[in-house]
């Protein structure tokens, strides 16, 4: 006999505990009362024909008739909530007819109840990417065009693992050509190389939507797209045509072209030496971290690798979307965000305003707040603590005891050593909390084995943390030791910029592109004026680097006019009107020219790549890049140039 997963999962009950209550059944199928009603009464209807039955005696039902005849029977495949929704969801993207109502609950063993909600949820997902349901003799997705075969593309990416992808294994996801695809995958691995570095599962999506080509309408439309993903997607789509004998026309391969633009190529870490970016983009990551830290008052600006954290699983996030998931209270990103509420709402309520609706799901907020929540016990910058150990103990066991320690608490700063006798009550200042290896009397400090076992170290990581979260504030002097094999380089290439740079008044034209060309004329670096002004102008008309809300714009590009690297800054006469990384005009007021030499060293060209990034990821810095004298943003340039030597370094 064939069952449902939950009728199988009843009878078994019944057979192990024999007399079930209402509330008993409930629990073990976790389930509702009414569901438990409609799931005897189904699994009463099969048993019937087998001869046994399902009797109430007071409170509690049991089995009777012929059960020893029951043996063998056989469940049809169940699925969970979001299963269930990807796989209706899938049904209704590649069913060339309507689905009804009927076909999806005999499909899905689910009632008509259960297929209505479902459909609710889906019509409202789908709307967050602009596709549509209708309603005539059945559910149908309304057109079958370019936004609903990237759509089928993520929804195949979300639900086919990575390893059952490359073993050609796509599950209940298999009613598409899987020659295209096994085909698709070899291409697009040949010419790989050529495209900046890729996510796994971005990398699957893009082979996904190849092997989509021709399927669904791909509208005429004019897209200006970089020159790397229009030479990649020609020599693919030329591959792909002599392979499959299919033509493609000029449109599969702008469309190609331009969801590899706006996904990958124009999203990349370092924006300054690429041909086009995504300024928006890079706005918003760092306006999400700026106003988190506002909001929560933690200055999460602090932490060096936020940034990039938050840029890689963003523009992976916002690529390959998660459609359909619901959020399990087992999992780590749950509890993250609900032991940090606050944090989980602020991140929340700033995700929904500043990123397309696609983006806002519960998951993605736990997943995002998560980040944050790391930051804070990741990063020795945010909320750092300093720690004195009282011990006897030899160096080694010391040093073991130490590394143990930053293990569970990498937001440990500094730890101290002194000998217990050595201890005085003054030291406490400059630290803010004190433990020892033996026990000393009064509450002086934190009893620590030297060779803690697991449950000790878990008790030490709490009081850790209880200690930085609620950290008093201490006397402390910052040192910094600078060492490393390249750093004479370095400075080198450090003082070289700052010696290049200049702040000065330009009296300007009222336009900004006859401002660029006189700010041109007055830098002397430069063997071709007008070929630079030409082609920095272009430049920002593709990718529009005036910050918003700071009255700033940048121009930056590499060239063989560029005798010496240069960055300098332009305080503007009269203001004039650019647009903004948002695509909205923005004052400007200040412009910020960088321009380096085409064989420059790899060391020049990490200091500018630091100031480019200096502007984007952080605020404070960019306000004094808006407001600061020569003096002050010199000195500025060279704490960024400090820093970035440090990290190298380190």
């Amino acid at each position: 006999m064939l069952l449902t997963k939950r009728e199988e999962q009843l009878l078994k009950a019944f057979q192990t505990y024999g007399k079930l209550s209402l509330n008993q059944i409930s629990d073990i199928l976790k389930v509702s009362q009414r569901t438990v009603y409609r799931t005897i009464s189904e699994l009463t209807d099969s048993l019937n024909t087998v001869n046994v039955s399902i009797l109430k005696d007071k409170t509690k039902y049991y089995l009777s008739g012929e059960v020893e005849g029951i043996k063998d029977f056989f469940s049809q495949a169940s699925f969970d909530s979001s299963q269930r929704l990807n796989l209706i969801t899938y049904r209704l993207i590649i069913s060339q007819q309507a689905v009804t109502n009927e076909e999806l609950q005999q499909e899905f063993g689910v009632s008509n109840v259960t297929i209505i909600q479902d459909i609710a949820e889906i019509e409202k997902r789908l709307a967050d990417f602009d596709l549509f349901l209708q309603r005539t003799n059945g559910y149908s997705i309304v057109q079958k065009n370019a936004q609903t075969r990237r759509f089928l593309a993520i929804l195949m990416s979300n639900n086919v693992s990575i390893s059952d992808f490359w073993n050609q294994d796509y599950g209940y996801f298999q009613e598409l050509n899987l020659e295209k695809l096994t085909l698709a995958q070899t291409i697009f691995q040949d010419y790989q190389d050529d495209l900046p570095e890729l996510d796994a599962k971005m990398t699957e999506f893009f082979i996904i939507l190849l092997a989509l080509s021709s399927w669904g309408e791909i509208e005429e439309k004019s897209s200006k797209v970089s020159r790397l993903a229009l030479d990649f997607s020609k020599k693919v789509f030329a591959r792909f045509s002599k392979e499959t004998a299919e033509f493609y026309n000029i449109q599969e391969i702008l469309f190609f072209a331009s969801v590899l633009d706006e996904l990958l190529i124009k999203r990349q870490e370092s924006p300054l030496y690429n041909e086009s970016f995504d300024g928006e983009f890079f706005y918003r990551i760092s306006n999400l971290i700026d106003k988190v830290s506002r909001y929560t008052k933690i200055d999460f600006r602090k932490d060096p690798v936020l940034f990039k954290f938050l840029f890689h699983h963003i523009r992976l996030s916002l690529a390959v979307p998660v459609i359909f998931n619901t959020s399990s209270k087992r999992h780590i990103t749950y509890l993250a965000a609900h032991k940090n509420e606050y944090l989980h709402t602020v991140v929340s309520l700033l995700v929904q305003d500043m990123f397309p609706n696609y983006l806002n799901s519960e998951a993605e907020y736990e997943l995002l707040t998560l980040h944050f929540a790391s930051s804070l016990r990741r990063s020795p910058d945010i909320y750092p603590i300093r720690i004195l150990l009282l011990t006897d103990e030899r160096p080694l066991a010391r040093e073991l005891l130490l590394s143990r320690i930053k293990s569970v608490a990498p937001f440990v700063e500094k730890i101290d050593f002194k000998p217990l006798l050595q201890f005085k009550e003054e030291d406490r200042q400059y630290y803010h909390t004190v433990l020892s290896t033996k026990p000393l009397q009064g509450d002086v400090a934190y009893l620590v084995s030297i060779y803690p076992d697991a449950k000790e170290i878990l008790s030490l990581q709490e009081y850790l943390q209880d200690i930085q979260a609620n950290q008093s504030i201490i006397l402390k002097e910052e040192t910094a030791v600078l060492s490393g094999l390249n750093r004479q380089d370095y400075l080198a290439a450090s003082q070289t910029l700052l010696q290049q740079f200049i702040l000065e008044d330009v009296a300007n034209s009222a336009t900004f592109e006859a401002t660029v060309r006189e700010i041109m004329e007055k830098i002397p670096v430069i063997s071709d004026q007008t070929y630079l002004s030409d082609k920095l102008l272009n430049r920002f008309e593709r990718s529009p680097f005036a910050i918003p809300e700071t009255n700033l714009a940048l121009l930056h590009t590499q060239s063989s006019k560029v005798r010496q690297s240069f960055f300098g800054i332009y305080n503007l006469k009269q203001p004039v009107k650019a647009l903004s990384m948002t695509k909205e005009e923005e004052v400007t007021k200040r412009i910020l020219v960088m321009l380096t030499k085409i064989d420059e060293s790899s060391e020049i060209r990490d200091l500018m790549t630091a100031i480019s990034q200096s502007l984007i990821e952080n605020h404070l810095y960019t306000e004094i890049y808006r407001t600061g004298n020569r003096e002050i943003i010199y000195q500025l340039l060279n704490k960024i140039f400090t820093e970035r030597i440090k990290k190298l370094e380190n």
